[in-house]
């Protein structure tokens, strides 16, 4: 965090940015189990008369769902090293022409400068997650 000349840090610290900072800790902080445990999935069957249907499932399953959260540190990183975040001229006329450079703006900044470099980077970082094993 930059201090800004900010006497107290509660000046620098705002809620949304309080929010922000726990999410992202609650999303980081999401593992799965270590060992074997199961729950019992119960569900309604339609292909079968409305039948109910059990099946053991281990716990992995429902936590490695909120782990693709993680993924925003992938744009996190794309911002972070864009030259347009990091070059002192263009972040000095961004700010005279009042843009905010977030992931979003250096995102559609890239994809109109490089569109196959980006799309190659997201195919590779998907293929080498978990989800695309």
């Amino acid at each position: 965090m930059i201090d800004n000349c900010a006497d107290d840090w509660r000046i620098a610290m705002t809620w949304q940015r309080i929010c922000q900072i726990s999410m992202e800790l609650i999303i980081c902080a999401v593992h799965p189990i270590p060992g074997h445990y199961l729950f019992v999935w119960t569900t309604k069957l339609a292909n079968k008369n409305g039948g109910i249907g059990r099946k053991c499932v281990p716990y992995d399953v429902p936590l490695s769902l909120p782990m693709f959260l993680r993924l925003y540190l992938i744009c996190r990183v794309m911002l972070l090293h864009s030259k347009l975040f990091t070059d002192a001229s263009s972040r000095s006329i961004g700010a005279l022409n009042r843009i905010n450079f977030n992931t979003r703006f250096v995102l559609k900044t890239l994809m109109t400068i490089c569109p196959g470099t980006v799309l190659l980077v997201f195919m590779v970082s998907f293929g080498l997650s978990p989800a695309g094993r």
